[in-house]
């Protein structure tokens, strides 16, 4: 044997590695089922904010009670000049005849430059100043306009249809409500109605309902409908007489539905000043025109169209919020 082939048999064998199994290829990107988000925990419902939005109207009902008291102590003297009967309920009727044909609208002015201040105050003070403001090209805009002008004239011919049905039916209320109105004072004298009942009542009116009321709700935690329901009832009890309350409450609501929709004051203070000039003026002009009772009953049937038509154009609004009242 060769020195070769003994050097050749002298060598370990080298053991063979075993081989490795190629693993599959792993996907780079792993799809995952998307997980559900997790719901924000319900906010606990403020029962006393609740109670606070009935302050702002005892505290208004409170100035126009005040701030009449020196013009009746004025009145008093004046009919007890012109009055000789001794007969406490005689008296009682001379006074306010002489109250309401004399100084009741000047009450009404003092009680809303009062109540604009303090209103005002409160509102921005308590609601308006540490808030993001809300810019007027933020609210108004060709749908919230024509939305406006749907909520007035569409509830403006419904009431008119109702007061027809209130008429046949209930009489001597909706009659007493009418004479109630005329001894107001307000109708007397243009200036007057034009200054309080159609420019100043309502922006102070709007300040302490849809301003403070709604404020103080919109703290409570309660859902939107809630806000709207409750600043609603408050704003016709804040009438205080039955017939101007229901459809106060009414309108009460819409004007809710638009403050809570465009987060503004600045809508409800357009609207209401409109509706009250609709129904100052307006109803004179539908009047000429003599329309049945069955024409009046035909309108206020198709307001309800009007009205529902609005609501959706309000929820079609860019501008209005998108979540449900």
């Amino acid at each position: 044997m060769s020195e070769n082939n003994f050097e050749q048999q002298a060598q370990p064998v080298q053991q063979t590695q075993p081989v490795e199994q190629v693993q599959p290829a792993q996907p780079a990107l792993q799809v995952t089922e998307a997980q559900p988000a997790a719901e924000a925990p319900k906010k606990k419902v403020r029962v006393g904010m609740i109670f606070l939005s009935i302050v702002p109207v005892a505290v208004l009902l409170a100035i126009q009670t005040i701030t009449q008291v020196p013009f009746l102590i004025v009145a008093s003297v004046d009919a007890a000049m012109n009055n000789t009967s001794t007969d406490p309920f005689e008296v009682a009727d001379q006074l306010l005849e002489v109250f309401n044909g004399k100084y009741a609208a000047y009450a009404y002015l003092l009680y809303a430059v009062v109540g604009l201040i303090v209103f005002g105050i409160w509102y921005f003070k308590g609601f308006v100043k540490k808030n993001p403001k809300v810019g007027i090209k933020e609210v108004f805009g060709f749908k919230s306009i024509l939305a406006v002008i749907g909520v007035v004239i569409g509830l403006q011919f419904l009431i008119n249809a109702a007061f027809v049905l209130a008429f046949w039916v209930f009489p001597d209320t909706m009659n007493s409500y009418v004479e109630l109105m005329k001894a107001s004072g307000l109708m007397d004298n243009p200036l007057i109605t034009i200054l309080y009942g159609i420019l100043l009542g309502p922006v102070l009116e709007e300040l302490c309902l849809r301003g403070v009321c709604f404020g103080f709700l919109e703290k409570s935690n309660i859902k939107p409908f809630f806000i709207i329901l409750i600043s609603g009832i408050l704003f016709g009890v804040m009438h205080m007489n039955l017939v101007q309350g229901i459809y106060a409450s009414v309108l009460g609501f819409f004007l809710g539905f638009l403050r809570y929709k465009y987060r503004s004051l600045k809508i409800t203070v357009v609207a209401h000043i409109f509706f009250n000039l609709m129904g100052t003026y307006g109803d004179q002009l539908i009047s000429q025109l003599n329309l049945p009772e069955g024409g009046t009953l035909i309108l206020g049937g198709l307001s309800l169209f009007v009205l529902v038509f609005t609501v959706m154009l309000i929820n079609g609004d860019n501008k209005a919020r998108k979540e449900a009242a």
